[in-house]
């Protein structure tokens, strides 16, 4: 249970971001801190090793008047206690054994500190240096001393100048310093750690609260909503996401009411279909009435196909399956040739046609349109109009050409609609009241027609209108973008 929880917190977002920054920000102050005792701790030795390096050069003025008999080696001793008290330290004169031969206390003829031997060592190779040294006093104290050491030449002898002198008040000073520099960094970590747990949170939060929703949005709560609690890029995803749940919610309930529909579209003809079944396979129905009984079965079967056709080919455009094959078309010629097909059916249900296209001398209109699809609005629309239109009635069909669109208008002399009715015509399986379709001959719709012919215009870069009026018929207009 334990390592589930720390896997959980190790792969929170909020705290890989937490974290991250205040690696960073500890990086930065350590970073920081070194700088700054590296740079006050060699301002500090600074001072100090000029002052010994001028002590080293008189000492070496000395030693060289010993060397040619100017000063004796009294007076060389007595002068390097001089030197020693400028310095509050010690100067020794080391020979190549490591024992002190002079120098400006009693420690002559002693051996130098073990704790010296690797100035001593880097001295004897020709090699100048300083540093701090730890040495213990027969009494068991520890004294720090800060070391100067440079190389030397006595008789053709090696030997090494020692200068040294307590570094308590350097070690005090510097240890002063690496605490004033110390502290406020720490403050300022814990107050930029403080900012980042915050800045972490309120980024993640409302990205914790999408998955959460996403969650029960995936077991069909379409109620969750993430609060928006800013403006910036996260507040903008979190109104995204609500507004992606909105949709799923419009298309669930538009998904659930397809299938209402669709179920009951199938169920009305396959009842009727099995009613007829059973009563002739029951001999309820005489033998000599199983012609009219087996037509109204044909056309319930014919019925079925037409529903499933629109439902198919609804489904590929609206999926975009069915690519348009858009090409240059003449708009007028490809409205002619469409209804050629469809003069039988108007003069069957005695309609009068009247068609009317520019002027034949004007240079034809080109519009990029797919041509079966074309006629597939053109038909769709005119049979709609011939399901609404008595015996007698009138079907017009014009078509515009402007400068830079293409109208077409299919105007019919039909029963008409009122507004609430017009409101819905596209949507899917939605029909208009049966009572007032005068055209008992003509086949019951699918609900389907009008809503392909609005995919189907939008899909071409069209748009489609409808105007109506109860008693006085409706009217479609077209458009289509034209070509220059």
């Amino acid at each position: 249970m334990f390592k589930r929880w720390l896997a959980g917190k190790y792969n929170s977002l909020y705290l890989k971001i937490f974290l991250s920054f205040l690696a960073t920000c500890v990086l930065f102050f350590v970073g920081l801190f070194l700088f700054w005792n590296y740079y006050f701790t060699d301002l500090f030795y600074k001072g100090k090793v000029e002052l010994l390096e001028k002590r080293v050069v008189e000492v070496t003025r000395l030693m060289n008047s010993v060397q040619d008999g100017s000063i004796s080696t009294r007076e060389l001793k007595y002068t390097i206690r001089i030197l020693a008290r400028s310095i509050n330290g010690q100067v020794w004169l080391v020979d190549d054994k490591g024992n002190i031969q002079n120098g400006s206390s009693d420690s002559e003829g002693r051996t130098i500190p073990k704790q010296m031997d690797a100035q001593f060592i880097d001295g004897l190779h020709g090699h100048s240096g300083y540093g701090m040294v730890t040495i213990t006093t027969p009494d068991g104290r520890n004294i720090n001393l800060f070391t100067y050491h440079a190389p030397y030449q006595l008789n053709g002898q090696p030997m090494v100048i020692v200068l040294h002198f307590p570094a308590g008040d350097i070690s005090e000073a510097i240890s002063a310093v690496r605490v004033n520099i110390l502290v406020p960094l720490l403050f300022s970590l814990l107050a930029v750690g403080f900012i980042l747990y915050i800045i972490s949170r309120k980024l993640a939060g409302p990205l914790q609260q999408m998955n959460r929703a996403a969650l029960e949005l995936a077991h069909g709560d379409f109620t969750t909503r993430v609060p928006i609690t800013s403006h910036d890029e996260v507040g903008q995803l979190a109104a995204s996401f609500n507004f992606m749940v909105e949709q799923l919610e419009e298309w669930e309930g538009t998904r659930q009411e397809f299938l209402t529909n669709v179920s009951h579209e199938l169920r009305s003809p396959l009842t009727t279909l099995r009613g007829f079944i059973v009563a002739m396979n029951d001999r309820i129905i005489p033998e000599e009435k199983y012609s009219h009984y087996l037509r109204i079965c044909d056309q319930e079967v014919q019925r079925l196909q037409r529903l499933v056709t629109d439902l198919l080919d609804l489904a590929q455009i609206q999926n975009g399956v069915d690519v348009f094959r858009l090409r240059p078309v003449i708009i007028s010629e490809a409205l002619e040739e469409s209804l050629e097909l469809l003069k039988a059916p108007i003069a069957v249900n005695e309609i009068t046609l009247h068609l009317i296209l520019p002027n034949p001398e004007k240079e034809p209109a080109q519009v990029p349109l797919d041509p079966d699809r074309f006629a597939q609005i053109v038909h769709n629309l005119i049979y709609n109009s011939l399901k609404f239109t008595p015996k007698g009635g009138t079907l017009t069909v014009a078509l515009e050409e402007a400068e830079h669109e293409v109208h077409l208008y299919i105007r019919d002399t039909g029963t008409g609609m009122t507004e609430a009715e017009l409101a819905r015509i596209w949507d899917r399986f939605y029909k208009a009241d049966e009572a007032r379709t005068s055209r008992s001959d003509v086949p019951t719709g699918t609900g389907l027609g009008l809503t392909i012919v609005k995919h189907l215009v939008t899909g071409m870069q069209g748009t489609i209108q409808a105007r109506s009026r109860l008693g006085e018929g409706t009217e479609f207009r077209v458009t289509f973008p034209r070509i220059s």
